[in-house]
């Protein structure tokens, strides 16, 4: 899951936006940053954790044509913001374009935002990130976008191909995977917070 699925886990569990999505850019124990932050960060690594064992997403690794299959999960995460944008009017009350001003608000508000995010997340608003998974063209712009990030950018090259190729599989499995993610995060936070534990 990207960015929007991290923001919308973190709108329904009521844990940090801004934690949400700085767990990508820090590295290392969270035991040290502050509360909310430390249990939003918590919260998404959970997230990519759990997406990564799911059965259906091993199985949709394994269909990428051999010279992506290293870029997979990159491609995956991508591809489940694709589907939420698609399937968002199902799964969301708030329309879409509300609910990520909302966010952008949240982040941009925050007062503890881990100084090498902090960048990112003025860029993340300012060239509106959030609405880049939907509709192909734009989300073959951030698939490129990414590239640049990569030691090895070729490695993504023509790799919307495959995106488009395996959509339907994609699709089915975000469909089945997505109640039980936000499932999967209610037992989590309830088990780490419960009495005499705590979170990471």
């Amino acid at each position: 899951m990207n960015f929007l699925a991290h923001l919308y886990i973190a709108e329904h569990t009521s844990t940090d936006l801004a934690g949400s999505v700085a767990a990508d850019f820090v590295r290392g124990p969270l035991a040290p940053w502050p509360e909310p932050l430390r249990t939003g960060m918590a919260l998404h690594r959970f997230v990519d954790a759990w997406v990564d064992r799911a059965p259906e997403v091993l199985a949709l690794k394994g269909a990428f044509l051999p010279q992506h299959r290293r870029v997979a999960g990159i491609l995956l995460d991508l591809a489940f913001d694709h589907q939420l944008v698609h399937h968002w009017p199902q799964l969301h009350s708030k329309p879409l374009d509300l609910f990520i001003e909302r966010s952008y608000q949240g982040l941009l508000g925050s007062s503890q935002l881990p100084a090498g995010f902090a960048p990112i997340a003025h860029r993340l608003a300012r060239e509106d990130w959030l609405s880049h998974y939907h509709p192909r063209p734009r989300l073959e712009a951030t698939i490129a976008r990414v590239a640049r990030r990569l030691s090895r950018p070729e490695m993504l090259t023509d790799a919307q191909n495959e995106i488009w190729r395996l959509d339907g599989a994609i699709s089915s499995s975000f469909l089945v995977l997505w109640p039980q993610l936000l499932e999967a995060c209610h037992h989590y936070l309830g088990d780490r917070t419960g009495p005499g534990r705590h979170l990471p």
